[in-house]
């Protein structure tokens, strides 16, 4: 180093091996590393890697924008997705002014309210499922009547009682426990005398309500309904079974 000079440190180092140092310095740092053959040999050998470098970042050929990356291309692209957005918001608006006077031009028709459900359909389900079928008909027998009528009375949360029918030819055969679609339920099963068999079907309601004896027709089936309050009733039995139609007025209390 000549007189006057600062000490030679890393920055000084590096920028050599960059090749960023001015000729006068560049001769102090050739200088002092000429003194230190280690750190001269490392110090060449990283100036040389990086010269290879340069030069072969030199040599590589720029490679051309791609076409979709152009400005010309961008500007292009958004032309035209501003032209389809106004095409499709003109096609909306003439839709809806179309729909508008098409509204205004057409006669107005009344919305059919929803068809309602036909009432005790559950009772009617249970019956199909149960009494027409011999050996599945009942699950508590005759023989059993005091623990049926536990049984159903704490299940319906009511004191019910098994009616005794035999006035219209009806002869008891027992009852099982159902679930209804507004809460419990239960059906009471006869035989009458042509050979089917005529049910009285009990549920609890889910919101008390009255209504006075009403029927129903499904295919072959009739049933005879009625609402008292915390309980619905219904009497099942073939179309052509009287006794079907009497055990309902009896039972309703309808004269």
């Amino acid at each position: 180093m000549t007189p006057g000079s600062r000490p030679i440190g890393d920055d000084d180092i590096q920028a050599f091996i960059d090749g960023r140092l001015a000729p006068a310095r560049q001769r102090e740092v050739e200088a002092f590393l000429a003194s230190e053959p280690a750190l001269q040999s490392r110090a060449e050998q990283f100036r040389a890697d990086a010269q290879a470098l340069r030069a072969a970042a030199q040599l590589r050929r720029p490679e051309p924008i791609p076409a979709s990356l152009r400005l010309s291309e961008v500007r292009r692209r958004r032309t035209a997705r501003t032209a389809a957005f106004h095409r499709r918001l003109a096609a909306g608006i003439c839709i809806f002014a179309l729909g508008a006077v098409l509204g205004m031009a057409l006669p107005r028709q009344k919305a059919e309210p929803p068809t309602a459900r036909p009432q005790m359909t559950d009772a009617v389900v249970a019956f199909r499922a149960f009494a027409g079928r011999a050996g599945d008909a009942v699950e508590v027998p005759a023989a059993q009547t005091a623990a049926l009528k536990r049984m159903m009375s704490h299940h319906l949360r009511q004191d019910v009682a098994i009616p005794d029918l035999s006035g219209l030819g009806l002869v008891f055969r027992g009852g099982r426990l159902l679930a209804s679609d507004e809460g419990p339920g239960g059906m009471f099963v006869y035989d009458e005398p042509a050979g089917g068999q005529v049910a009285l079907y009990v549920k609890t309601l889910a919101s008390p309500r009255k209504a006075a004896l009403a029927s129903r027709q499904d295919g072959d089936l009739v049933a005879y309904f009625w609402f008292t309050g915390e309980l619905g009733y219904a009497v099942l039995g073939p179309s052509g079974a009287p006794a079907v139609r009497r055990a309902a007025e009896q039972l309703s209390g309808t004269p």
